[in-house]
């Protein structure tokens, strides 16, 4: 290759790696419903810092961010150590090392650091494992500490106080004797110590991880949560604020609901009663479902500084159904959302996002299309945000 075939590809390269570099990483997601990329600058207690494509810095206050997400985030490798805190928080990465009151949890981005008494347990995963085999048979009320040892393919529980984590050996205090355990042996660190409730509701995803946090502060330099925790920032997927300011739906007490099925005298029948009325539907770590058939007109009170109304709609019948069925919303006896859900809208969920500012009633009413039976209808994450 001649010089200037060489100093071409080299500028091919490196203009590559600059626009990679330049290249839009974040995702902030507003309570306005806008949404604004850019590369991230910072973040911390009043703001997050946004640079975007016009190389201004937009600064936007944490009340009108619902989400950062960092959309170039890698994939996380298989990890060989798991770590869970004690407000169920939970970590992952290659391997831990103390240092006084610190554990260093080694990943692929750098170390995390983490208060020892923050942490619940520390599992040695086998290939292909996500939780530690020997977990379910913990005994169900310790009284010390457990370390975990692997004999002759059985997994002992060693009831000691687990003094410090190293190299090579866990040292132990067992009957008041210093005692240093090759952690080749050792599969897991169950510490005896009262579970917490997680510090806050902002919720942070980090790769390989998840935690739950009071205060989140982000830069260049690094990830810090709850002024205890300190990670790379590479390490930063996803900071949701909104979960921390959503209500349920299903958590707010009803004020009053009227229902009256199709066949008025069903309502009436015994145990059929609940059958028409509103109910939660049990799912599998999903957002919550609400079961409305018609016509019920259901009112709730909204919550204190709730901001917005949000929720999806569905019938809860086959998709080639007929059926059809006419949703209402209003607040304060303003209607303010109005949708005839039939086969056309099956399988394209409808979204419901609406202003309830100042708002005192939400009211929603599910009601017979003329000449038509009805069916259910399925609001599904319903939730107020504050």
């Amino acid at each position: 290759m001649n010089f200037r075939a060489f100093a071409c590809a080299l500028g091919l390269v490196l203009a590559s790696t600059a626009r990679a570099e330049d290249a839009p990483d974040t995702r902030i997601e507003q309570t306005d419903n806008s949404v604004l990329r850019g590369t991230l600058v910072a973040v911390d207690r009043e703001a997050v810092t946004l640079a975007t494509d016009d190389g201004k810095h937009e600064s936007l206050p944490i009340a009108t961010v619902r989400r950062i997400v960092r959309e170039q985030a890698r994939r996380a490798a298989a990890p060989t150590v798991k770590v869970v805190l004690i407000d169920g928080g939970e970590l992952a990465g290659s391997d831990v090392l103390q240092e006084k009151d610190t554990i260093l949890l080694t990943t692929a981005d750098g170390r995390i650091e983490i208060p020892t008494n923050r942490i619940r347990r520390i599992a040695w995963l086998a290939p292909g494992e996500s939780e530690p085999s020997w977990r379910e048979a913990l005994p169900p009320k310790p009284s010390s500490d457990l370390l975990v040892v692997r004999r002759e393919g059985k997994h002992v529980f060693v009831e000691c106080a687990v003094a410090s984590v190293g190299v090579d050996t866990i040292n132990v205090l067992l009957e008041g004797e210093a005692i240093p355990v090759k952690r080749a042996n050792v599969v897991g660190i169950e510490w005896l110590r009262e579970n917490t409730e997680p510090p806050g509701g902002i919720v942070v995803l980090v790769v390989g991880g998840k935690l739950q946090a009071a205060s989140v502060s982000w830069s260049p330099e690094g990830l810090v949560i709850d002024d205890a925790l300190r990670m790379p920032a590479a390490s930063l997927r996803t900071i949701d604020y909104a979960a921390g300011r959503t209500v349920p739906l299903a958590s707010v007490e009803t004020e009053t609901i009227d229902v009256l099925p199709f066949f008025k005298d069903l309502g009436t029948v015994p145990g059929l009663a609940a059958f028409f009325a509103p109910r939660t539907l049990a799912t599998d770590n999903g957002p919550s479902v609400l079961l409305v058939r018609p016509r019920t007109v259901v009112t709730w009170r909204v919550p204190p500084d709730s901001r917005r109304f949000h929720a999806t709609l569905d019938r809860d019948v086959p998709a080639t159904a007929p059926t059809e069925v006419d949703v209402v919303l209003s607040v304060d006896d303003t209607e303010i959302f109005r949708k005839r859900i039939d086969d056309a809208t099956a399988g394209r969920p409808v979204a419901i996002d609406v202003d309830v500012s100042g708002r005192r009633r939400l009211t929603l009413t599910v009601d017979f299309v003329p000449g038509d039976i009805g069916c259910g209808v399925r609001f599904t994450g319903a939730a107020f945000e504050r």
